[in-house]
């Protein structure tokens, strides 16, 4: 039991420590020696508890989204009201959980590796199929889908993970230019006319 909680603590030394590597220098600069500098581990430690780097990003992208999920189940939960628990999903969406400078480093430099290793990819599909469940989830579960058939549904979360998406890396790069609590606004507005338009063709 001791030597399993060991691991565990020391997986998430490595990882943490690679997160602040890649947020501070960039994914291809942070190292396996960079990595367990920032540990204070020695490289041949990192060996033991992780097969590669690929290995580390699967780990670290499934961190980064157990705790944004963690997160947004608290904060939607805390309304009973369906109509206040959507408005307040889709303000999350654009709130600093998700939408920050350190998520943006990291997300921007995995994406470029995506291209090049299938396993980085497969990480990141997880992560968008479960972005787009949740939606589906709290579509269904406020209402907002009422009347919809399910592959409807699953076009507005497709949709709004590709607003959300998009808008976050625009105020990436021009954060003056862009109002995430005025496009959080507009994505309510744009959910509820797609809805409006598919139940008015039933």
């Amino acid at each position: 039991m001791g030597r399993k909680s060991l691991a565990k603590q020391r997986r998430a030394q490595i990882i943490e420590a690679f997160y602040r590597c890649i947020v501070r220098s960039g994914l291809q600069k942070a190292s396996t020696r960079e990595i367990a500098k920032e540990a204070s581990l020695q490289p041949s430690i990192l060996h033991h508890y992780f097969k590669d780097r690929d290995e580390m990003i699967e780990e670290l992208v499934k961190n980064i989204v157990e705790d944004i999920s963690a997160r947004y189940i608290a904060e939607i939960h805390r309304y009973t009201n369906p109509r206040t628990r959507f408005n307040k999903a889709m303000d999350f969406l654009y709130g600093p959980a998700l939408i920050n400078e350190e998520h943006g480093s990291f997300f921007y430099d995995c994406w470029a590796e995506a291209k090049r290793n299938e396993k980085v990819r497969e990480s990141f599909a997880r992560l968008y199929r479960r972005f787009r469940e949740a939606i589906v989830d709290l579509l269904v579960e406020t209402g907002q889908a009422s009347g919809l058939s399910s592959a409807e549904i699953k076009e507005i979360a497709s949709v709004v993970v590709a607003v959300q998406d998009g808008l976050s890396l625009q105020w990436d790069m021009d954060p003056k230019s862009v109002s995430l609590k005025r496009m959080a606004g507009l994505t309510k507005r744009l959910v509820k006319l797609y809805v409006e338009k598919g139940k008015g063709k039933s």
